[in-house]
């Protein structure tokens, strides 16, 4: 019996460092105004985040997928990184215009303002069709699926059908309001914790199909499998995941450009030591995400998310 295709993408959510602000809630609670102005045109995620990503991806021989905030662009060095990104092959998809944590629940107008500016601006700085898209936060609802939809996208790659993972978020989301420092992320509803863990098509009430291609957990436990969790479980960890890895027929390894960030040599607010991927040093985490890479390339086809949402055998 022939033995199943095990499929993998890897892909990076390009999240300023204003952005991490709002879901620790100190962008709201700070009165220093201009602190928070500067995080705001801080290219360090793009400058040191992805061009590390490129690094990785190249020695690794893979081609990824990079989710990037369109109002991002407007900073000279972060069209010169996405440059390079385009350049190296890879695909560059939509995380909204200016990533608002609360999408799923704006006006439909303000919505699709959000969904098809952004696809405007991202295929225009890089002369290629826009065909992802990645929610904030991966918050869905229905009205922004219709939304994603009609902005043209063929896929979206925001579910995380994870209940330890939704749980932690919900449990921080709770702890920051009570400590009157309310976090602009919002929880997911339960009923996405436990989805469908494989890529699927969605069918929209009006009868259109979107691909989804939900981000990775692990079969039977749902434990998460994205760089946050790479980098807290460390080498001993992956070492005892590692087997389970090689066998999981659909990997959707997610990252966040911060995660080859390294605090302190990079200069990363001090306030922001709270992220994880903020605890271990750069020279730890390269090696780990160097191995779990290779390791991903031997046991499955490694492709982009845009090649699975169009390959005719996807499902």
């Amino acid at each position: 019996m022939t033995e199943p295709r095990r499929r993998a993408a890897v892909n990076v959510d390009v999240d300023g460092l204003y952005l991490y602000d709002r879901i620790h809630g100190h962008a709201r609670s700070s009165g220093n105004t201009a602190e928070f102005s500067a995080a705001a045109h801080d290219p360090t995620a793009w400058t040191k985040g992805v061009t590390r990503f490129l690094d990785l991806f190249a020695r690794c021989d893979v081609t990824g997928t990079f989710f990037v905030v369109a109002q991002d662009l407007a900073h000279p060095e972060v069209r010169a990184v996405l440059a390079e990104c385009v350049a190296a092959g890879h695909e560059i998809a939509s995380h909204s215009l200016t990533h608002p944590y609360t999408l799923s629940r704006l006006p439909d107008a303000a919505m699709a303002a959000e969904l098809s500016n952004a696809r405007k601006q991202l295929q225009d700085a890089t002369g290629q069709s826009v065909s992802g898209f990645r929610a904030p936060g991966y918050v869905l609802s229905d009205a922004l699926l219709r939304a994603i939809a009609d902005a043209g996208h063929t896929y979206d790659s925001s579910r995380f059908p994870c209940p330890p993972y939704q749980l932690a978020k919900a449990a921080v989301i709770g702890l920051y309001r009570a400590h009157g420092r309310p976090s602009g992320s919002i929880p997911e509803w339960p009923n996405v914790w436990f989805g469908k863990r494989t890529p699927y098509v969605d069918r929209l009430a009006d009868g259109r199909a979107l691909v989804e291609l939900p981000i990775a957990t692990l079969p039977g436990t749902r434990l998460p499998y994205i760089g946050t969790s790479l980098i807290a479980i460390g080498a001993l960890g992956y070492d005892a995941i590692a087997p389970l890895l090689a066998r999981t027929d659909w990997l959707n390894f997610e990252c966040h450009a911060i995660d080859l960030t390294d605090h302190v040599a990079d200069g990363i607010p001090a306030r922001l030591a709270v992220q994880p991927d903020q605890r271990v040093p750069l020279a730890k985490k390269w090696p780990l995400f160097v191995r779990a890479l290779e390791s991903l390339a031997r046991h499955h086809e490694v492709r982009t998310l845009g090649h699975w949402a169009e390959s005719p055998d996807r499902f």
